[in-house]
């Protein structure tokens, strides 16, 4: 994705000469994106956009040129801050600007948005960095001799050539484990990401980085009636989605057939974009949920379109997703870049359901409603996250770490997963099972995780984040586990709110989210149907589930070459840091009926990386 460069040197060691423009080229090279390049002496800040938002030349200075801004994203509803301003630009960039002038780094606490900025102070010689507080535009940064390197990709770091190359086994071990590293960490050592809610000051060759917010569960929830919940839940949504709509340029929505989606078509639909508005859905056609969110786009009244999700796309694209996530989300879960290309030839601004269901109970299971000691406490967590499929080699398991890893790339991870897992849930500050394993989702899995598909999307598009509204995030860590679990508030607000959207099946279960007819003859036709299945007898009137995607057998058929070739080569079996043995059998488990696909992903996108990081270095030199 663009975003962000910048970096801030000593003057008895000055960066090179034409260190800025070297980054912004290894962001993004193509010539659709606009590039704005400020660098002196000792520092450089800049900026590589699509030009959708904010399009005016950065940075942007105060009257006196003495403060500088670059910022990537926008603000949501900031009418409130702006009046009585005279912004030049009428950018969001020159309102925070200001801001920071006036109130310095707690300016920070009253941003609503997605965004990074970073801000020069001439006089101080100080660079400020805030990101918003779920981290929606992830930043990266580094100290090399003497210097900071910061920037929206760890990709553009590497141009500095004195930056060390040297991979941290333990962030590849955790990728290899939950499907994403865990904290700041990068498939680099020496690189970090900026966590969430920030602000990071650099001055005299002095690092800080501090929290201006934090997620925050209720120490005591409140007790209200179901009903005033739900009238809660859907003000801070209207509200959410009300803050996001403020343009007429051409604008969509990927809609699946699943819940969080269908959300934010029923509350878009509401707003301006009323027949206006795109919907997107990709899949093998005749998928659940092609089928579904058609239906959900003809009842709201959007222009829907389908794509194909081609079973060769990896063999065209997948090197360019991992290098736009920087080797940090497994390829079987960037397919949103498979036809990103086709959906911005309709819409500059894209709507996503992001976050919606870690933040109203997604991950939230049975064994969280009990106390238990220690031990326990953390089997209890890992048990849900096996049961939900998301531990991909299991540090505890006969075919886990010990198995796939050489025993000196174990040595070097050591206990070093299990750790920052343990320390994750921690953090929640709450003794409430489901309270910890909501905040390691949206402190961990979101920012590390989830966030890759909005990441590629970037690439071509705005993204825009209803549900990552300030209030509405706070408001969800007021609501009690018990309303939280199974998704119970938001199934049964939305279903009072657009009762004619909830009788459209989800994925998830292939029922409606509400009783009516529809719902009672699809649960008469599975009793059926499993009578028939008893008896070894097919009834086609019943449609079985059909998913939007079929790696298994795709790694099996077009995409085998391929990925035998990327795993199975010398050169990828000496990386050191599994036994070939178990790569080989793995493979050949796969090619038999077993289905390793998200293994074999982690895998594939450890060796995608690692050839770039390889280009990476002959680029630098």
């Amino acid at each position: 994705m663009p975003g962000l460069i910048g970096f801030v040197a000593s003057p008895a060691a000055p960066a090179p000469e034409r260190l800025l423009a070297s980054m912004a080229r290894a962001l993004e090279s193509e010539d659709r994106f606009q590039v704005d390049l400020h660098q002196e002496a000792t520092w450089g800040l800049g900026r590589v956009s699509l030009g959708i938002l904010n399009p005016q030349p950065q940075p942007i200075w105060d009257a006196g040129r003495d403060l500088g801004i670059v910022m990537e994203g926008e603000l949501y509803d900031a009418g409130e801050l702006r009046r009585g301003r005279q912004l030049a630009t009428g950018s969001d960039a020159e309102l925070v600007l200001q801001l920071y002038a006036e109130r310095g780094e707690a300016c920070a606490c009253q941003l609503n948005g997605a965004f990074t900025a970073a801000i020069w102070d001439r006089r101080a010689q100080k660079l400020t960095v805030i990101n918003d507080r779920l981290g929606l535009y992830p930043l990266y940064y580094a100290q090399v001799d003497g210097r900071l390197l910061f920037a929206s990709g760890v990709r553009a770091l590497l141009a500095d050539p004195a930056l060390p190359r040297a991979t941290d086994p333990i962030a590849i071990a955790q990728f290899l484990t939950f499907d994403h590293a865990l904290d700041d960490r990068t498939l680099l050592a020496a690189v970090r990401l900026l966590p969430q809610a920030s602000i990071l000051t650099f001055q005299d060759g002095q690092l800080t980085i501090r929290p201006y917010w934090r997620v925050q569960y209720s120490r005591a929830y409140p007790l209200q009636d179901e009903e005033a919940w739900m009238d809660q839940l859907m003000a801070h949504l209207r509200r959410a989605v009300a803050r996001q709509v403020a343009d007429d340029r051409p604008a969509g929505l990927l809609l699946s057939g699943g819940l969080d989606s269908r959300v934010i078509l029923a509350l878009l639909a509401e707003t301006r974009l009323r027949g206006r508005l795109h919907t997107f859905t990709w899949g093998i056609p005749g998928c659940d949920d092609a089928r579904f969110a058609r239906e959900l786009a003809e009842l709201a009244g959007a222009q829907h379109h389908f794509f194909e999700l081609k079973p060769d796309w990896l063999i065209h694209k997948a090197a360019e997703a991992v290098r736009l996530t920087d080797g940090l989300g497994n390829v079987v879960n960037l397919h949103a870049y498979a036809t990103l290309e086709e959906e911005a030839a309709h819409a500059q601004i894209l709507y996503k359901g992001f976050l919606g269901d870690a933040m109203m109970g997604f991950g939230l299971r049975y064994q969280f409603w009990g106390e238990y000691d220690e031990a326990t406490w953390e089997q209890a967590h890992l048990q849900v996250h096996r049961d939900q499929g998301v531990i991909t080699f299991d540090p505890r398991a006969p075919d886990g770490h010990a198995w796939l890893f050489s025993p000196e790339f174990q040595r070097q991870v050591g206990d070093g997963v299990m750790t920052a897992y343990r320390a994750g849930m921690r953090a929640a500050r709450s003794e409430l099972l489901a309270d910890q394993r909501c905040y390691f989702d949206l402190t961990q899995r979101v920012p590390r995780m989830t966030i890759n598909g909005v990441e590629v999307a970037r690439s071509r598009v705005a993204v825009r984040l209803p549900f990552a509204d300030n209030d509405l995030v706070a408001f969800t860590f007021t609501v009690p586990p018990g309303l939280r679990y199974e998704r119970r508030l938001i199934k049964r607000a939305f279903a009072r709110a657009y009762p004619a959207l909830a009788k459209v099946p989800v994925t998830e279960t292939g029922l409606p989210l509400i009783a009516c007819a529809r719902d009672l003859w699809l649960r008469a036709a599975r009793l059926a149907q499993w009578q028939l299945d008893a008896r070894g007898v097919r009834w086609p009137a019943v449609a079985r589930a059909r998913p939007y995607k079929d790696y298994a057998n795709w790694f099996r058929g077009v995409l085998r070459p391929w990925l035998e070739e990327l795993l199975l080569s010398e050169r990828a079996l000496a990386r050191g840091y599994f036994r070939p043995e178990a790569v080989r059998q793995l493979v050949a488990e796969h090619m038999t009926g077993a289905n390793h696909t998200v293994r074999l992903g982690a895998l594939l996108t450890i060796e995608l990386w690692h050839r770039q990081l390889e280009d990476a270095r002959a680029f630098a030199r």
